[in-house]
């Protein structure tokens, strides 16, 4: 049995969210009894026919059982979700680093690089391979949103080719992150002339900087940038007030630098739909 789990990208809750909801502390109920909690205690206009389709889908999934007219949450799916999970937090906690793009495997594989650039370069394997496995008809989204982009600095010859390639494939790029100082403002202006749409963060948004996330099709990569590197980032971007002023080298030490770094490769076209659609709604 499949293990559906959603993300708390967005606000909205379907009808089916607010069943398995209200199961997880009130049950028995039967099907009028959840219409009328959903109305009550969520203020949400939904009707008796809605809640009983949502109802049987989840008994078809065997999310829920049901007992006479009353339902209630299946503990044989529960024990399998609590398997499943540790599962996955197993993968997420052991450190795995990768031969080559055939260490990718299954819907989820956590890996482990000793440095921010060791990643980039892994990570820059793996959109090669989309682009060259991409075909007409495949999910055409490529979308990014993380704090900065360092990369358009130490390889701008290579992000203006992988981004005229993915161009060239009617693939469509979207990304977000800061523009808070001289610096970032001239990787945003260099990234929207090779043809990304472009949007930034309010220094008021509580975005996690540490996070990185970014969309292939159905392939998520994600990580976090360990806070030494983050703190060591910010401080060079904030020092460097021009173009003429950038240092490289000073650049290249700092993702270099001998510390462990983690990202998770991800095979999940709806998750990757639901990522995308948060942060194209800020762009558009």
């Amino acid at each position: 049995m499949a293990l559906n789990i959603s993300l708390p990208i967005g606000k909205k809750q379907n009808t089916k969210d607010l069943v398995f909801t209200i199961l997880t502390k009130e049950y028995p109920l039967k099907i009028i009894e959840l219409t009328n909690f959903i109305k009550k205690r969520y203020g949400k206009s939904v009707t008796f026919q809605a809640v009983r389709k949502a109802v049987l889908e989840l008994v078809e999934e065997s999310v829920l059982v049901k007992t006479g007219k009353e339902f209630s949450i299946n503990k044989t799916w529960v024990q399998n979700a609590r398997k499943k999970l540790g599962e996955i937090y197993e993968d997420l906690t052991k450190e795995n680093k990768p031969s080559g793009l055939d260490s990718i495997q299954g819907e989820m594989s956590v890996f482990t690089f000793d440095s921010l650039n060791e990643l980039m370069k892994f990570w820059q394997d793996i959109i090669d391979d989309w682009f060259e496995n991409f075909k007409k008809g495949d999910p055409n989204i490529n979308a990014y949103q993380g704090l900065r982009s360092w990369e358009a600095l130490i390889h701008p010859d290579r992000e203006k080719n992988v981004m005229g390639q993915l161009k060239k494939k009617g693939i469509i790029s979207y990304a977000i992150g800061i523009n808070h100082t001289p610096l970032d403002k001239y990787i945003w202006r260099f990234y929207k002339n090779v043809g990304l749409k472009v949007g930034f963060l309010s220094q008021q948004s509580n975005f996690d900087k540490h996070f990185f996330v970014a969309t292939y099709g159905e392939t998520i990569v994600q990580g976090h940038y360990p806070t030494k590197i983050l703190l060591e980032m910010d401080a060079f971007f904030k020092k460097t007030k021009s173009i003429e002023d950038l240092d490289l080298t000073k650049l290249s030490d700092i993702v270099d630098k001998k510390v462990k770094v983690k990202l998770t490769v991800i095979k999940n076209l709806e998750m990757a739909k639901q990522i995308n659609n948060s942060i194209i709604s800020q762009i558009e």
